[in-house]
């Protein structure tokens, strides 16, 4: 049986903070509902969270033909495995086997940004390219590749946040220089606190700071923005996607992110044909849209 993006399906993007389910049909949110990840509870109650998500979604909505359930951290999308979450505390959790006994329904299971690369591709901001890299820049910073229309869907692969730009700060992942030390909306803030007398708490007041006249806030900005700038060429020159979609809470400083990562970019290529930079069409909707692709698919 091909997809059918007229199915109804059920997709559940999973957070640290909370889950987002949504009944869909193709990139169509019908109807959205949103739990409590409730991670301080431990990694038990979490998974029960997430089940009990999937229970309740499937009993309002009998007519769903799959769930897709995606989580952050290492998966086997294969296999249905949430291996690893730093964040949640998970460790090999059979979460395709657990929803599929819940609800009786196939279960499309795979990473959050994955899924959010997916639909951006069919649905988004990546429709009509066969080579993209999206890459939300939030807390974490990580990306997916879609290469001659396919996702590149290895557990490991797509962890540009932890290339080495020099930024001289450690991060969590206890490696200092990485690009998430730098350009996450939290680094941003926290580089900016630390060296001025006036305390922000989100990277949009940096931006908005530095548009104002702030010269530190305008160095930490461009400091983060280069340094993402620096890690995109680095990916260029390697796969040369046609278009680089940008998503993630830090994305929402529009074209004060996207100038001057372009005017970067042309400084350093040559002969190699710059792609496309887009701000991601789905917002924060994209995992949970692509949550609803892995389940159809798994339909069969």
């Amino acid at each position: 049986m091909t997809m059918n993006d007229q199915d109804l399906v059920i997709g559940l993007d999973v957070g640290g903070t909370e889950i987002k389910a949504g009944l869909l049909r193709g990139a169509e949110i019908l109807s959205a509902r949103r739990w409590p990840t409730e991670r301080e509870k431990g990694p038990e109650h979490s998974v029960n969270q997430v089940l009990l998500a999937a229970k309740e979604m499937h009993r309002e909505f009998p007519d769903a033909v799959a769930v897709g359930v995606v989580v952050p951290g290492v998966v086997d999308s294969k296999a249905g495995i949430a291996e690893y979450s730093e964040n949640i505390g998970w460790r090999d959790i059979p979460f395709g086997k657990l929803v599929n006994e819940v609800t009786g329904l196939p279960v499309g299971f795979g990473h959050d940004v994955r899924a959010g690369g997916v639909a951006e591709s069919l649905y988004g901001a990546g429709q009509g390219f066969r080579d993209s890299l999206f890459i939300p820049i939030g807390t974490g910073i990580a990306g997916a590749l879609v290469i001659d229309g396919e996702l590149y869907d290895n557990p490991y692969g797509g962890e540009i946040g932890h290339l080495d730009v020099n930024s001289g700060y450690m991060c969590a992942c206890g490696i200092v220089g990485c690009l998430e030390s730098i350009s996450t909306g939290p680094s941003i803030v926290r580089i900016y606190n630390e060296k001025s007398s006036t305390k922000l708490s989100d990277s949009s007041e940096v931006v908005k700071a530095a548009k104002n006249g702030d010269l530190l806030a305008a160095e930490v900005w461009l400091a983060s923005v280069e340094a993402i700038a620096f890690t995109l060429t680095a990916y260029i020159n390697i796969l040369a996607p046609e278009i680089i979609i940008l998503g993630g809470g830090v994305s929402k400083a529009g074209d004060d992110l996207l100038k001057p990562i372009e005017a970067y970019i042309d400084r350093r290529l040559t002969f190699q044909k710059r792609p496309k930079l887009a701000i991601a069409h789905l917002g924060d909707h994209a995992g949970m849209i692509g949550s609803g692709i892995f389940g159809l698919r798994a339909r069969g």
